[in-house]
């Protein structure tokens, strides 16, 4: 069996460290509490729980720090076979531990050149894959002059930015000054977790217009292969935050497979070679464009709501490519269609005092699966990124307009129930049809290389 190093964890990464485990690997686990926002105490709890040896990181910066808490954890650099992060935080600190101990990890890189938004469109630049127009910029000015010269509307993201913290789309010049007027009081809304990972560089790009979608790519260090396709929600007045996904994807097979190879042609130039990488794109009129390219595994709902109908485990893959197994041939297949939603209030406000402590439960024989956080009385922050939320729902069905349907019809119902204006969601462009049959997969020799 083999020793696996997990550099701290998103909520869906604990199944990871538990597939891990139930293979009969040795696990650590690295963790901080900084980092407590991104999963529920219980599941964290479950993390420790679950390792064979832990370590608290403290002040840790460097390779060599992290190299510092590994030894704490009572385990040697040599005993251990591959270094990972489920949590985009980590991605980077837990490349550079594997290159720094000899063992297997995504490269280090690959893993920094995909989290430079910069770099990663420079990159796609010099190789020819299709982008979008984009200037890197470091003050108000610079980013007046950028939105100018490439034409309104365009998007402002911090280079170095994570679950949509800092983002803005900005229709006219006075948008790009009221980001810029902002960012104090924005940061101090971000866990410190979050903020402290941001420099005071900027991105710029053109705004894509278009139906948001994503990839779970593969890499086994000599094949790329895109895994399933996912039709993504976002907010219908915000368009960066992001509420839930549908599968499959609902595109017609050609369409589906263009957006594949496309996934997998953006991680091959980034250098991302081992691991499973989500990578968002939308369909513009010119085709598909990256928005951005994750050096890990999707974080959230999205890895569960896969394996809902998937023929293999996103985790069980995750693990195995680590420890040097092929990725699969094709992409995966699967048996139905699925969809889930976030729940997260459309503005702050209070939960009524005489909701009853277990207002979910009729809600659950319309569900595959669901969580909520929800307490009477308590104060509810409007959702503003990814973090934001306090429930999800996942539904099933025969096909993905079925699936969503169903979903949106559960989340219509909550909000009536709690009384809490829900974030919306934007309708798609395209229309959700049936697509592909989902029960078959994608042709291998057209989907990976």
């Amino acid at each position: 069996m083999s020793h696996i190093v997990f550099v701290e964890t998103s909520g869906s990464g604990v199944n990871a460290i538990n597939h891990a485990k139930q293979a009969g690997h040795t696990v650590t686990y690295l963790y901080s509490p900084r980092y407590d926002f991104t999963a529920s105490s219980g599941q964290r709890q479950l993390a420790r729980k679950l390792a064979d040896r832990t370590a608290e990181m403290r002040n840790v910066r460097t390779p060599e720090d992290l190299l510092a808490t590994l030894r704490a954890a009572g385990t040697r650099p040599d005993e251990v076979d591959a270094v990972l992060s489920t949590l985009a935080f980590c991605a980077p600190l837990a490349a550079s531990l594997a290159s720094l101990i000899g063992a297997r990890g995504t490269p280090a890189e690959g893993v920094a050149t995909a989290r430079d938004k910069g770099r990663c469109r420079q990159a796609l630049d010099e190789a020819g894959v299709p982008s979008l127009a984009y200037s890197v910029v470091g003050s108000e000015d610079e980013a007046l002059a950028a939105a100018e010269g490439t034409g309104y509307p365009v998007i402002i993201k911090p280079v170095l930015g994570i679950g949509k913290g800092l983002t803005t789309i900005a229709r006219e010049p006075a948008q790009v000054r009221a980001h810029f007027a902002g960012l104090t009081g924005e940061r101090e809304h971000l866990p410190a977790g979050m903020s402290t990972h941001f420099d005071e560089r900027f991105v710029v790009e053109e705004l894509a217009v278009g139906d948001l979608y994503s990839v779970e790519v593969a890499a086994d260090g000599r094949s790329v292969t895109p895994l399933v396709s996912t039709l993504q929600k976002t907010g219908l007045h915000n368009s960066v935050v992001e509420l839930g996904c549908t599968i499959p994807s609902a595109l017609d097979e050609a369409t589906e497979r263009e957006l594949g190879v496309y996934a997998a042609q953006v991680c091959r130039t980034l250098g991302l070679t081992l691991g499973v990488f989500h990578v968002e794109m939308i369909r513009t009129t010119r085709g598909f464009r990256l928005v951005e390219a994750n050096p890990r595994m999707a974080g959230g709902a999205l890895p569960e709501t896969v394996n809902a109908v998937a023929d293999q485990s996103m985790f069980a893959i995750l693990v195995d490519l680590f420890l040097g197994r092929d990725a699969p041939t094709a992409p995966l297949r699967l048996s139905g269609a699925v969809s889930h939603s976030l729940l997260g209030a459309a503005e702050a406000t209070t939960v009524r005092h005489d909701l009853a402590p277990n207002w979910f439960d009729p809600f659950r024989a319309r569900l595959h699966s669901g969580w909520e956080r929800l307490q009477p009385g308590t104060r509810v922050g409007a959702m503003r990124g990814n973090f934001d939320r306090f429930g999800m729902i996942r539904t099933v069905g025969t096909g993905p307009a079925q699936a969503y349907e169903t979903c949106a019809a559960v989340k219509a119902d909550i909000q009536r129930h709690l009384g809490i204006a829900l974030l919306p969601e934007a309708k798609h462009r395209d229309t959700l049809s049936s697509g592909p049959d989902p029960r078959r997969a994608v042709s291998p020799a057209a989907a990976s290389s």
